[in-house]
């Protein structure tokens, strides 16, 4: 497999702004077309990029690729993955990748581990890769707490907004699933977490979908023999957070933004002109694009060498399960 052909689904701003600036600069990648059901965005997309446009066409009559990329929400991925998986065609999904456990699993069983992987590029930024080493070599003594906040005062992603006001998709319009995905599975990888405990949960709903969410979880490790990490969650589109996620080990408290380009420091996070700044060496994203370049690399040479990347579906199968368990758990109240 010299070479890659990819087809897309969907031609909203997350294939615009960083699927396909990442893939027509990847020298083993072919965009073999776009396809949207909306004409206009799609063929001016196309254009754009210098790409074949398809629209108004049934699933069964896409043309042949190697990869499907599935840039839509995530409840209309169905017919799909079902038309990939029989068709012998490796997907690649933007997060969140499943709505429920048995779902993620129902669709594990219809590809080859290395043929499906979800979207959760954070796990490719700088920082994270940093975060996760700090963890794995206890250079500070074992892991005992993590706190993560993300979320600003907002009424939805940004990102294709109209889908978050669409009646038939109200599953995956809530602030956890849309957003607070990517943060659950930043800490369940940087802690390599194998299992978990919801110690309690609240969530802020606003005519059924929740818009803050708070939880204290429990984070297992095969690795670790000790007690359990505490994992202090919050994400709102209600009020800001400090979009931050913060590491206490036995002799250190760690931190770093969840930008791209955060910086990991040590020290006490409420006096960081006292902190001291980490100069990694590990070559991370430190922007969007090129998380989405790493995340798209590392799929691609998993698929060539048919072995699991680290964004896989089968990787990452317990963050759909803490992200489901946190939404069906727990106390509610309207905004």
């Amino acid at each position: 497999m010299d070479s890659v052909s990819v087809g897309i689904v969907g031609a909203g701003e997350i294939s615009r702004k960083f699927h396909l600036p990442v893939l027509v600069n990847m020298a083993d990648v072919e965009i073999a077309w776009i396809y949207d059901r909306r004409r206009e965005p799609v063929q001016a997309l196309a254009d754009a990029y210098g790409v074949p446009a398809l629209h108004s066409l049934a699933v069964e009559k896409l043309p042949k690729c190697d990869v499907i990329l599935l840039a839509i929400p995530v409840d209309a991925r169905g017919e799909y993955l079902d038309y990939a998986s029989a068709q012998g065609v490796a997907a690649f999904c933007e997060k969140p990748f499943a709505l429920t456990c048995a779902d993620h699993k129902r669709l594990i069983n219809q590809f080859a581990p290395h043929a499906l992987g979800a979207g959760f590029m954070r796990r490719f930024f700088q920082s994270t890769m940093v975060l996760r080493q700090i963890v794995s070599d206890g250079i500070f003594g074992e892991l005992r707490r993590i706190d993560i906040s993300e979320g600003n005062r907002s009424k939805g992603s940004g990102i294709d907004s109209s889908f978050l006001d669409d009646p038939r998709l109200g599953a995956s319009r809530g602030v956890l699933t849309d957003l607070g995905s990517h943060s659950v599975d930043l800490a369940l990888y940087v802690s390599s977490a194998t299992g978990f405990e919801v110690q309690s949960c609240e969530k802020v709903l606003d005519d059924g979908i929740d818009r803050k969410v708070t939880a204290a979880v429990l984070l297992h490790s095969a690795a670790r023999k000790s007690a359990p990490i505490e994992l202090q969650y919050g994400v709102s589109w209600l009020d800001r957070q400090e979009n931050q996620i913060q590491l206490t080990f036995e002799h250190a408290r760690v931190w770093s933004s969840l930008l791209p380009a955060g910086e990991v420091f040590v020290g006490n996070p409420r006096l960081p002109q006292t902190a001291i700044r980490l100069a990694p060496h590990v070559a991370g994203a430190t922007n969007y694009n090129q998380a989405f370049y790493l995340e798209w690399r590392d799929f691609l040479s998993g698929l060539r060498a048919k072995q699991e990347s680290a964004i896989s579906a089968g990787a990452t199968q317990l963050t759909t399960r803490l992200v489901e368990t946190l939404l069906s758990t727990g106390t509610a109240k309207h905004a």
